[in-house]
């Protein structure tokens, strides 16, 4: 092998093979992480408005709204029956915070329970349109395909 390698064309060669498997082989990578001529890779990202989902446009977040709104009116005012019925100020103050509490872990399970059906309905309207990933709208700095109109329609059927 090393007499061959003494022969000037015989180096030349060897260095034009090796040259020509090295572009060979990159052109085949190259082709094989092209993506479908006329779809771009943002048009496999899917983007939804988060502040969109938690506004009066979503049918989830008004009736979640509407049902925290009447258990705070309704534990407030037992509240403040026990509150008027205390006789010193600890009671009073440890009923306070109590309720403020009880509001507290209610707002956390309501929004969870938001965020968990906008999450499921932009899964399934994610899946129809074929995207690969769902994201945020502010995560992304631009591109993809705006889905929230489709989740809030998704999210109004699935309520009706």
């Amino acid at each position: 092998m090393m007499r061959m390698m003494n022969n000037k064309t015989n180096v030349k060669i060897f260095s034009i093979v090796i040259a020509a498997v090295f572009i060979i082989g990159i052109g085949a990578l190259a082709y094989t992480q092209m993506a479908t001529p006329g779809v771009s890779a943002a048009s496999n990202i899917g983007v939804v408005d988060t502040s969109r989902m938690m506004s009066q446009e979503n049918p989830v977040f008004l009736k979640a709204a509407s049902d925290y709104t009447a258990y705070r009116n309704q534990l407030t005012t037992e509240a403040q029956t026990k509150i008027d019925a205390a006789q010193d100020d600890a009671t009073k103050q440890k009923i306070a915070d109590e309720t403020s509490t009880t509001l507290q872990n209610k707002d956390m399970e309501m929004a969870k329970e938001v965020r968990e059906k906008t999450m499921d309905a932009a899964k399934s309207v994610g899946e129809a349109k074929g995207l690969s990933v769902v994201m945020t709208k502010d995560t992304v700095l631009y591109g993809g395909v705006d889905i929230t109109d489709q989740v809030l329609k998704k999210l109004a059927s699935d309520a009706k």
